[in-house]
């Protein structure tokens, strides 16, 4: 091992020597959070996507189960002594929970609030009673999280994404606080997870705007 001072170690660099920079740490604000829509919705209806990237403020891609599948356990035994085995997942599908700022554009339309609303409504319309196929309802939600620069370190890509749920919110005379967001929990059938690994060779290309 090396002596403890951190010009020794490999995360800190060698000021002058080519290909031997500083690292750079992952920043938690960093990243975007693209919606493409079931098609109803914006060829029919005219709701715009760029909305909800805008104002999506918050995804946990650990409480995605991502890498915490709903696996099995299986214990054999010799005697007192036992040995453990994971068995293959029982579920591969999940869900996210994403909250939305909501604010009213000149017109009084809350824009975010309403275009999630009519995703919601294409499951159930509970003022016509309305219901769609599952082809109707999917969209995809594809989480982009990049450094300073906007190299994409890793891109989550959920498909066959429908919206679940969507929270209100209390109104109270008492109260002098705004709507602070609204949340949608979506569910998803399966995910892409691309991120750059140089030992694999695995990576993601990064792309040429934020949007």
């Amino acid at each position: 091992m090396p002596l403890p001072h951190f010009t020794n170690l490999k995360q800190t660099g060698t000021p002058g020597v080519p290909g031997s920079l500083p690292e750079e740490v992952v920043y938690l604000n960093l990243f975007e959070i693209t919606f493409i829509l079931p098609t109803i919705l914006v060829d029919d209806q005219g709701r715009d996507p760029v909305l909800l990237l805008e104002n999506a403020t918050k995804v946990n891609l650990g409480g995605a189960n991502l890498t915490a599948f709903d696996v099995g356990q299986a214990t054999q035994r010799f005697k007192y002594s036992t040995r453990e085995f994971l068995t293959t997942p029982t579920k591969t599908s999940g869900e996210l929970s994403i909250p939305f700022q909501v604010n009213v554009n000149d017109a009084g339309s809350m824009e975010v609030w309403n275009t999630l609303k009519a995703w919601y409504d294409l499951l159930f319309n509970s003022q016509n009673g309305y219901t769609h196929y599952k082809a109707d309802l999917i969209g995809s939600i594809i989480v982009n999280q990049h450094d300073k620069k906007g190299v994409v370190l890793r891109r989550v890509t959920f498909n066959s994404v429908q919206l679940k749920s969507l929270t209100g919110w209390d109104l109270d005379w008492s109260s002098n606080t705004i709507v602070q967001d609204v949340t949608g929990t979506f569910v998803w059938d399966y995910f892409v997870d691309e991120y750059i690994d140089s030992a694999s060779e695995q990576t993601v290309a990064a792309p040429t705007g934020l949007y």
